[in-house]
Order: structure tokens, then C-alpha cells, then sequence
């Protein structure tokens, strides 16, 4: 007898490369058995005519903060990532991430969490804890040799890498990228980074980073890159990805699914000159938040909100949606929401990316298969940065989202871009039922998921 049984689903598990209709047992909080034999629960959840899918991974998010003195998290991002199946998500992205990367994690195990959070190092705080040092300036060899001493105990407590954002740090160098991408190399950890620029500036960005992968021998991977080379680049990306792959080279990227980006309004993102690569027009840039929520920008508005509130989160509507059709269909590239949210404020990627790639990718455009999909939203992110999760082969963690494919949709919108998923069943968690029917009923299933060295 299992503790939960779901009955005739499709269960795809690219890890075993089943993708069939048959009966999953759970006992406790593991995966006990896959067979097209009849089997009996304790609970059981008739899945017939469902998708049983390994609970999604997101190669690419941006976790809730914690607040050290009220000793709780902020809870935004990871319930939005908790209604649209993803049960993981790899946070730390970008080069941002928490001051204290152990205790973090150490308070997503006392205090649960809605999903699973496997992190990065983030490079801002490496730096930042050492000084207060210009994003502008290069910082000296002897600070670098302290970073790397913070990178080295983050890595030997559960890290999975480290993540660089370049282009909010104009500052970085060779000298710094090298030094930290070695440490990563020593314990075979992932350098994922949002490079140096965009557009025309994305091929000399990218060919940058590749060359720190080159030297240090490290994994690199790129993030998001439909949102760095979605403007007439992306070809010539993916043909350089795929040379570097050739070569020897261990390379991969991450995607959402959608044609505009998002990040705060006072980044270096937004420097004087943007505008140029962006057909000198305000009016692609959106505001998310404050008094110009959604409206798009005049170049006084712009100008204003940038002055007064830098933190606000701005859309950029500037990207080739076929070249970001491009970027995804790439046998190198996994999804990541880059979701963000600022009090449920932002971009829909946050709460939309993944039934969205399902529905456009999958069903509308048939630009991927189902299997790869799923594939590409499970188990190859965590393959590519060995994260225990996104398989149902038996002994794994019950991680599972259930969903119907004839229903599952994104209705998260510009506007409003916490709309709930449609078409999202069933997610469980170790085991345990988080959501049923779009419902949220646990939001402390989630644990952190450490690296093991």
C-alpha cells in the first residue's frame, strides 16, 4: 500500500525517457514505483487524461528576501513560481543575492518556504562585503583574494556556483572574473552571467565571459539570453554556443518566453546612451510601478522615475519574438523565468513563463515537442547544474506537477502580472499536496537543495 497513488496520467520522466500512461506510488516523501499495473493508495488522484510531469525547475529566478530582523521572508516571487508547477528554482542570479548566503538557506530549512531553493553565489555581495566599492571601478587583487575566500565557504555549504551581473557591475575585469571562476572550477560549480551588454554589444559580451570559461576551464552559463541577443543576434549566438560546445567546452542558457525584459529603472542597464539600442524611442520602456504604472514612457517620465525612484521595475519592449522562438527551440537552452516582482509589481514571466512555454511553444507555435518541453523545464536544468531534483525515477523526491494540457495557459498580463495560471492541477512537494486546482494549500513544503561536495 502507498501513502498517494495518481492513477493513469502520462507520466514523462526524461531522466528514465518514459513518457507513457501508467500509475506512480509515493511512500513518504519519495517516489516508490512507476508501473502500468494496478496499484493502491492511501490517497489516490485519478490523473487520467493529465500530464504527470517531474515539478518544474526554474534555471533562472530571483528568490524572496529575508528579513534578519524579523526573522521572516518576504513571500512574492515563490508564490507566483508555487501556482505555475515549479517546485525548484535555482535563485543567487544575476550577481544579486542575499548577504549571507548560509544563513539564508539555513532559514529556508527552520522556517519551509512555498518551493525548494537551490542558490548560486552572487557576486554583489561577495564584493559588497568587503567595502563599499564603486559598481564602476575595478577593485584590487587583495579584495579579490577575500571574495574568493567568501566564495570558497559558500561553495563548501551547498552553493552550486556563482553568478555574475557584468552589466550592473561595469567594473568587473578580467583579474576578478578569472580569480572567482577558478574557485567555482575547484568544486566543479556552475558561472552563470548576465553579460556586459546587449544587442549589437551581445556577440563581443558573450565571446568576453567565454573566454573566462576558456582560461579557468570552469561551466559557464549564459542567463537569459533573449533578452541580451533577441535583436538580430541570436543566430550568431547560438552558432557560437554550438563552436564552443564542439570545442570541448561545457556551455549552456537559459530563456523565458517572452519578448521584453524587465529590471529596475536605476540600473546600469538604463546608463546614459540606452536608448540608442533601443530605436531611440521612450515609449518601449513600461512602467510597472509608482505613479506611471503601466504607461509607457515619454523621455521626461523616464527621466523623472529614474531620478526618484531607481528601484522601481521598468519593461523594456525591445526584443524579436522569433529570435527568442530561436533561442528556446536550441537544444542548449532550458527555461528560466527571470521572474521579479516588487509587491506584485513587474513582468508576467513571474508568474507565466512556464504554462506559457507549454501553451505557445508546445501547442500553438509547435515549436518544441511536449517530451522536450518538459524536458527543458525539468530535468536538464537540474542535470546541467546537478541540482537532486526534477526526475520521478524511483527514490527520487516526490516532486510532481500535474497539469491538463488542454487547459494549461498563462493569464498573467503586463498589468497584471500575478494573474494565476490556468490548467495547473496538482503540485506536490516532497510528498505532501501544495496546490490543488490553482489553490495554494502549504506554503512551507520548501526547503533549501545543497550542492554536495
Amino acid at each position: 500500500m502507498y501513502d498517494i497513488v495518481l492513477k493513469n496520467g502520462l507520466v514523462i520522466n526524461p531522466e528514465d525517457k518514459i513518457m507513457s500512461v501508467l500509475n506512480l506510488g509515493i511512500i513518504g516523501n519519495k517516489i516508490s514505483r512507476i508501473t502500468s499495473e494496478e496499484i493502491c493508495g492511501l490517497k489516490e488522484y485519478d490523473c487520467e487524461g493529465l500530464v504527470v510531469s517531474p515539478g518544474f525547475v526554474d534555471a533562472h529566478a530571483h528568490e524572496d528576501s529575508y528579513d534578519e530582523q524579523e526573522g521572516k521572508f518576504k513571500l512574492d516571487i515563490t508564490l507566483s513560481m508555487l501556482k505555475m508547477g515549479v517546485t525548484t528554482i535555482l535563485g543567487g542570479q544575476c550577481g544579486i543575492g542575499p548577504k549571507d548566503l548560509c544563513q539564508y538557506m539555513d532559514a529556508l530549512d527552520q522556517k519551509g518556504h512555498p518551493v525548494n531553493v537551490a542558490m548560486l553565489s552572487a557576486h554583489g555581495p561577495l564584493r559588497n562585503n568587503q567595502g563599499d566599492y564603486d559598481n564602476y571601478k575595478a577593485v584590487d587583487a587583495k579584495i579579490v583574494d577575500a571574495m574568493k575566500i567568501q566564495l570558497e565557504r559558500e561553495l563548501g555549504q551547498g552553493s552550486f556556483g556563482l553568478s555574475f551581473g557584468i552589466r550592473y557591475i561595469p567594473g568587473l575585469n578580467d583579474q576578478e572574473l578569472l580569480g572567482l571562476c577558478q574557485v567555482v572550477k575547484k568544486y566543479n560549480g556552475v558561472a552563470a552571467a548576465h553579460v556586459r551588454g546587449d544587442n549589437e554589444e551581445a556577440i563581443d559580451s558573450f565571446e568576453e565571459f567565454i573566454q573566462i570559461g576558456r582560461e579557468s576551464d570552469c561551466k559557464i552559463h549564459l542567463s537569459h539570453i533573449g533578452s541580451m541577443a533577441a535583436f538580430g543576434q541570436m543566430k550568431e549566438v547560438l552558432e557560437l554556443f554550438d563552436e564552443c560546445a564542439a570545442s570541448g567546452m561545457d556551455i549552456a542558457a537559459d530563456c523565458y518566453p517572452y519578448n521584453a525584459f524587465c529590471t529596475d529603472i536605476g540600473s546600469a542597464t538604463f546608463d546614459e546612451g540606452f536608448i540608442h539600442r533601443y530605436g531611440d524611442d521612450y515609449s518601449k520602456i513600461e512602467m510597472t510601478e509608482g505613479k506611471y504604472k503601466a504607461q509607457r514612457c515619454t523621455k521626461e517620465t523616464f527621466l523623472e522615475t529614474r531620478r526618484d525612484h531607481p528601484e522601481y521595475l521598468a519593461v523594456a519592449h525591445v526584443m524579436k519574438e522569433e529570435e527568442v522562438d530561436m533561442a528556446l527551440k536550441h537544444p542548449r537552452t532550458i527555461l528560466g523565468s527571470d521572474g521579479i516582482l516588487s509587491n506584485g509589481n513587474g513582468h508576467p514571466r513571474a508568474s507565466g513563463s512556464f504554462p506559457r512555454f507549454i501553451r505557445e511553444y508546445v501547442i500553438n507555435k509547435e515549436i518544441v515537442s511536449l517530451y522536450t518541453a518538459i524536458e527543458k523545464m525539468t530535468y536538464q536544468t537540474a542535470r546541467r547544474f546537478d541540482i537532486p531534483k526534477g526526475s520521478l525515477s524511483i527514490g527520487k523526491d516526490a516532486d510532481i506537477t500535474v497539469f491538463d494540457l488542454e487547459s494549461i495557459r498563462d493569464t498573467a498580463t503586463f498589468s497584471n502580472p500575478v494573474s494565476n495560471p490556468e490548467g495547473i492541477k496538482y503540485v506536490f512537494i516532497r510528498g505532501e499536496l501544495a496546490v490543488r486546482d490553482g489553490e495554494i494549500l502549504r506554503k512551507d513544503l520548501g526547503k533549501s537543495v545543497r550542492k554536495l561536495t
